[in-house]
């Protein structure tokens, strides 16, 4: 089944953004179309679902008054720290007062809570994902086993 793909204007009126709004993100690599970029005058740009999904968190971060700046400078900590060419697709978001926590995936494979607007990408979390992931295994394997005093008791 192939999948939807919307074409600017399509956009435009879907969003509510405007068609220059659309060019300078893709120009600076906010939100660049994932199906086709343009590569010159006469040729189109075409968008995803998940671009759809990329604008509307956008459209939320606008909303509690952040600036295409400040969620450029997220954006653009997130792709060095991931890794990828789309952060806001994958990395799970939560907007603070002066912060947005990201919990992402590092290039090197550990997911990691991080401040998204802080320049060097700071941990805001000095505990990798993983840690916390065993550590619940663990526990899970000591609730399934009984202690010698559970069993004394019996």
């Amino acid at each position: 089944m192939a999948s939807h793909v919307y074409t600017t204007a399509e956009v435009v009126r879907a969003t509510g953004f405007s068609q220059k709004q659309l060019d300078y993100w893709a120009s600076t690599g906010l939100l660049v179309p994932g199906e086709q970029q343009s590569h010159g005058p006469g040729t189109r740009r075409l968008y995803s679902v998940d671009d759809l999904v990329q604008l509307q968190f956008i459209r939320h971060l606008k909303s509690y008054g952040w600036s295409t700046r400040k969620i450029g400078q997220a954006a653009k900590t997130l792709r060095e720290v991931m890794n990828v060419s789309d952060p806001l697709k994958y990395a799970i978001l939560v907007n603070g007062k002066n912060m947005l926590i990201a919990l992402c995936k590092t290039k090197e494979g550990e997911r990691i809570a991080i401040d998204a607007l802080s320049v060097s990408g700071q941990q805001v979390m000095g505990v990798v994902v993983e840690m916390l992931i065993e550590e619940a295994y663990q526990l899970t394997t000591e609730i399934k086993e009984p202690s010698r005093d559970e069993e004394a008791i019996r």
